[in-house]
């Protein structure tokens, strides 16, 4: 497990190299899947699970590079953690239409997600709401309200993950 683990760590980190997130100057993108990570490992004790949380955005690029990622994973971590992170990466497209649209398909790729990818998804919308709201409130509302249809899709996951959730979401939805 620990030899998995670093080599999650070491392939998200070269993955995310010199990405920074959305709405920070300067926090290196790392952070995000690695404090996922520490979400999913304090409500599970599947090595799989972990690991793919450190990947959850790895396949969210341009498709010549997917396809290598995804094979990369297959090889070194195995079925189990690439067919985790393929669960909870939203497939649509901007060619698809609309934010209202895409979001939409990506609501149905979660609807067919299996426990681990539900826990996933629930640990990665509960740590980017931790500051969010701090960072750009405005925005902060349109993802509750969007994020708040994804909590009757994820109700086998993390039945913590999903109190923490709905809990920020409403928070923000009643303010």
């Amino acid at each position: 497990m620990d030899d998995a683990m670093a080599t999650a760590l070491s392939l998200a980190t070269d993955w995310h190299a010199g990405e920074v997130r959305k709405f920070t100057a300067d926090e290196p993108y790392i952070q995000h899947p690695i404090a996922v990570a520490d979400l999913v490992a304090s409500v599970s004790d599947q090595w799989e699970e972990i690991a793919a949380a450190l990947l959850h955005d790895v396949l969210e690029c341009d498709e010549h590079l997917r396809a290598g990622r995804e094979t990369v994973i297959r090889d070194r971590l195995g079925e189990v953690v690439l067919a985790l992170v393929l669960e909870v990466t939203n497939p649509s497209k901007p060619s698809d239409g609309n934010r209202a649209r895409r979001k939409a398909i990506d609501l149905a790729h979660l609807a067919k997600a299996s426990p681990g990818g539900q826990t996933l998804r629930l640990a990665d919308a509960v740590h980017n709401f931790s500051n969010l709201k701090q960072l750009n409130p405005t925005f902060a509302r349109t993802y509750a309200e969007e994020k708040v249809l994804i909590l009757p899709l994820t109700l086998r996951g993390s039945t913590v993950l999903h109190a923490q959730l709905t809990g920020m979401i409403n928070r923000i939805l009643t303010q």
